[in-house]
């Protein structure tokens, strides 16, 4: 099964500038993809969501897919359409109501009817965040009381896109690995391009 790693960096003011892409995505063994669009504060409620393209050259000439928000016909938000450079739908993804949520919810829908959910921290995170977490506690406590700094607490980030009625079971066709910031798409289960598009939603939202 074919398998790529990707990783998303967001540029520095000065980069964004220079370039005008606010996010790019580096590919192993591949290209870059490029990200430019609009990126609204996160967290305001009723505001409106992100538009963005991604394209394969740094010119910005060759569009891969963009990202815009659809309405259900009743103002409110039903979800942001992935669309490839003919028109095709990709996908419609649902960021996290809220950005202050503990476990964040992040789904996609895919043409075929494929629901995928990934929530903020996996259960074996989890509990190896428990395991540690006394550990956790004692380092906070000696770098208070050495002066090195306030507490500095991590929560577990990792996250596993899986189908909504499944039992967590078998590979994932998406994972984020919190601890080196990098993702690994199944390319055989999910369009490396919505799995772009899902990790620059994924980096916007944290």
């Amino acid at each position: 099964m074919s398998v790529t790693r990707f990783s998303v960096h967001a540029q520095s003011v000065r980069e964004e500038a220079a370039s005008g892409f606010q996010w790019v995505i580096k590919v192993r063994g591949g290209d870059p993809v490029h990200v430019r669009g609009q990126f609204p504060t996160v967290g305001v409620p009723g505001g409106p969501g992100p538009e963005f393209t991604l394209y394969e050259d740094r010119a910005g000439h060759k569009p891969l897919c963009s990202v815009a928000r659809r309405s259900n016909g009743t103002g409110s938000d039903d979800g942001l359409v992935v669309t490839g450079p003919d028109g095709d739908v990709l996908g419609v993804l649902r960021p996290p109501a809220r950005r202050t949520r503990l476990r964040p919810r992040y789904e996609m829908e895919l043409p075929d009817g494929t629901r995928l959910v990934g929530i903020g921290g996996t259960v074996g995170s989890w509990v190896l965040y428990a395991v540690l977490s006394p550990l956790l506690l004692v380092y906070n406590v000696g770098s208070f009381v050495g002066g090195y700094g306030g507490p500095d607490w991590f929560l577990p980030t990792r996250t596993a896109w899986r189908t909504r009625d499944g039992l967590g079971l078998g590979r994932a066709p998406l994972k984020f690995y919190g601890l080196t910031d990098k993702y690994k798409v199944r390319t055989a289960r999910l369009d490396a391009r919505v799995a772009y598009v899902q990790a620059v939603l994924h980096d916007w939202c944290s």
